[in-house]
Order: C-alpha cells, then structure tokens, then sequence
C-alpha cells in the first residue's frame, strides 16, 4: 500500500510537469488523500520493523521502546523525511501556489519516495552508487506509473489527450533508459556476479523482468498503432486506447508487488 502510494504521489505531479499540465483541484485532491494513505501505512510499517527489531508483538510494543529504536537506527530519520515530505505535498495541495504547486509536490513526493532507497536491500549496501541508483528507479518507475493513471483517467471519464500521449513518448524513452541502467546496477549490488539462478529471487527477477517487458510492448503498440489510428480518427481506437492503458497500468502493479516482495528477500535463497 505504502509503495504504490508513494509512487502516485511523486509521479502523478511529475507528469503534470512532464506535460506542462496545471494540477485540477480534483488531482490535488487525490494527491492529498494519497499522501495521508501514504503516512499511515508507512508509520504502520516502521511501528512492525520496530517491534521485530525489538522483539516484541506489535500489540506489546510501548511507546518509549519505539522512540528508543527509532532514535537509535536510520529508521528514524527516513520516517522523519517521509512524513515532512509527505505533509509538504498535503501543504502544497491546500495552500494557494499557483505555478509553484506542481514543481512543489513533485519535489516532496519524490522526497518521500526517495526515502525507499534508504531501507531494504539499497539502505543495507555499502556502495553509495547503489542508493543513488535506487532512487532514480523509484523517480522513473513513479513517472511511468502516474502517466498511465493520468493518461488512463483521460481516456475514461473524458477524452484520450492525444497531444499528452505523443509528447510523453519522447518522455518514456528517456524514462526507459533511465530504468534499465538503474536497474542493472541494483541487480549487480544487491546479487552480484555470478547470480545464484537457482534461487527464489531469481526467479522473481524474471517475472518482474516479463512484466516490464510486456509494459514495453503495450507501450510500443500504444506509440506506434494506436495513437496514430486516434489521430486519423480509426472507429475503436479510443477503446483500444484503453485496453491498453488498463493492461500496462496492471502490468505495472504487477511491478511493484514483486520488487516490494525482491525488496525483503535473500538473493542467494
């Protein structure tokens, strides 16, 4: 939950600014509610790492051991930069910004999401390089994502932006490149060289790697056949369009699921 919430709340400002797009009252309101998800699960998270850590149920834990282990790990400092960030976007959303609103919440909510690469497998390296690389996944992977809910919410309670959709492919090139060699370089810090092939993470690997190809080929299908069928005004286009939009956006979730579950796993098991 709080995964996919932190990626809406970087990514659907940063496609705002990607498209040159003010934020709708009604985005800024699901921004905000987002943010609020965002918090409460990511408190709720922190509240069981801290109970394992200090090996106690998490009905038992009280709050001066919680303070305790937060003050005495990073712990602590992620959730104090991902709650002020996540308050700055609930802030922005509220507080009368006009052209600053959207450069405002995109840099929080990419804070917060930013926080990620600081806890699991890219928190625990030493290698630098591996935290940097981490975070510039999580910011390309959130622009994909938010541009396929913004694209696909178009498409289904108004009309496809074929203007947004073509600008955006340029976009997506870049967003591309940027998660594959960001995505090598997580896969060789946290795997290393040789991989175990035998072992679980592995093979979660592949299936994230299948789905991140089935996300490029609907969105080849998108660039090269269907938005060119709007523009020549095919009958069925707009409902292929969102067949499609639908398909990558689940493929996508599919994503996330499996990282957030390679995220808490042993490469060598």
């Amino acid at each position: 939950m709080a995964y996919i919430a932190l990626l809406l709340v970087a990514g659907l400002p940063l496609q705002a600014l990607a498209a040159g797009r003010a934020l709708s009252g009604r985005m800024r309101g699901a921004l905000g509610v987002l943010a609020l998800m965002a918090g409460a699960a990511s408190v709720w998270w922190a509240l069981e790492s801290v109970a394992a850590m200090a090996g106690v149920p998490l009905a038992e834990l009280d709050q001066s051991t919680a303070e305790a282990v937060l003050a005495a790990t990073p712990l602590g400092a992620v959730m104090e930069w991902r709650l002020t960030a996540l308050a700055s976007v609930i802030i922005a959303a509220i507080v009368p910004l006009k052209v600053l609103r959207a450069p405002v919440m995109a840099l929080a909510g990419a804070v917060a999401l930013c926080s990620m690469a600081l806890t699991g497998h890219a928190g625990a390296s030493e290698w630098a390089l591996h935290r940097w690389a981490d975070g510039l996944h999580l910011i390309a992977a959130a622009l994909w994502i938010g541009a396929l809910v913004a694209f696909l919410a178009d498409a289904l309670f108004g009309k496809a932006d074929v203007e947004a959709l073509a600008r955006f492919a340029r976009t997506g090139s870049v967003v591309v490149a940027v998660l594959v060699l960001t995505g090598a370089v997580n896969t060789l810090a946290i795997a290393g060289l040789p991989p175990v092939w035998q072992s679980g993470w592995t093979l979660l690997l592949a299936v994230k790697i299948a789905l991140f190809g089935l996300m490029l080929a609907l969105a080849a299908g998108n660039r090269w056949r269907i938005v060119p069928g709007l523009v020549r005004g095919e009958p069925g286009a707009e409902a292929r369009l969102r067949r499609s939009l639908l398909l990558e956006l689940a493929a996508g979730v599919g994503v996330v699921a499996v990282v957030a579950i390679l995220g808490v796993l042993d490469p060598a098991a």
